[in-house]
């Protein structure tokens, strides 16, 4: 998996995060906009409406996160597994190029402070 379709599926995860969480605080402060115009005399009934409303909406949206992060998870997985069955088939060949890229990037790093 590249950097850049890993940053792409991130960032598709963290746009759905912020939708989700934009409309739980719209379902809130319309809940609280109505308990705010019930009436004082409003009976318990009618604010319990007004909750298990939001109650409701949360739930929904508790689920479409849910549902949002298994997809996420799912194609993650999807485009790791080949990388770890590479590495799992070829041991040593994985180690001696992690090596490799660890001393250039040493290398680069201390040129950069030089």
């Amino acid at each position: 998996m590249t950097n850049e379709s890993a940053n792409r599926m991130i960032d598709a995860g963290v746009a759905g995060a912020e939708q989700v969480k934009l409309q739980a605080a719209e379902a809130l402060e319309e809940a609280a906009r109505r308990l705010r115009s019930a009436d004082v005399a409003s009976r318990g009934e009618d604010v319990r409406h007004i909750l298990e409303d939001v109650e409701g909406r949360i739930d929904q949206f508790r689920a479409t996160v849910g549902a949002e992060y298994e997809k996420i998870g799912e194609e993650y997985h999807r485009r790791v597994e080949p990388v770890e069955t590479i590495i799992s088939e070829h041991p040593i060949p994985a180690v001696l190029i992690a090596m490799g890229v660890g001393t250039l990037l040493g290398m680069l790093i201390s040129r950069v402070r030089d």
